[in-house]
């Protein structure tokens, strides 16, 4: 859980950088977000390979919010699959120099980034409190 906070940190260090003006900060802040990401998501697939493999247990939710933890792992989900292109559209521009299009697609990337990782951390507290 570690990679996607740093991962979202810098996605919110990396929009106050580029309002700043701060260009290269902003990039080295977006690239340190992206490899953090992709971390993520390595650590993500390894564990649910575990799983399948029945190396580590598989988590369920049962605690007393369940409505609430299925909007947000639902949500989290189709945001999670829907962010991995856009974030790969927005860096394409911004590393190929169309910064009018990664301007208007920059914005919409980041919010679905930053949604994706606080949810992620939802669904990690719901899961390791769930019985507390």
């Amino acid at each position: 859980m570690t990679a996607i906070a740093i991962s979202g940190l810098a996605i919110v260090l990396g929009i106050f950088l580029i309002k700043a003006g701060k260009r290269d900060a902003h990039k080295k802040a977006m690239i340190t977000a992206s490899v953090f990401a992709l971390i993520f998501v390595f650590l993500y697939v390894l564990r649910n390979f575990l799983q399948a493999q029945g190396l580590i247990p598989v988590g369920k939710y049962e605690g007393p919010n369940k409505s609430l933890f299925l909007f947000i792992l639902w949500s989290h989900t189709l945001l999670a699959i829907i962010n991995f292109p856009l974030a790969i559209i927005t860096l394409r521009y911004a590393f190929k120099g169309l910064f009018g299009k990664h301007k208007k697609i920059a914005p919409i990337t980041a919010f679905v980034w930053i949604y994706v990782a606080i949810t992620g951390w939802l669904i990690f507290y719901f899961m390791k409190f769930q019985n507390q």
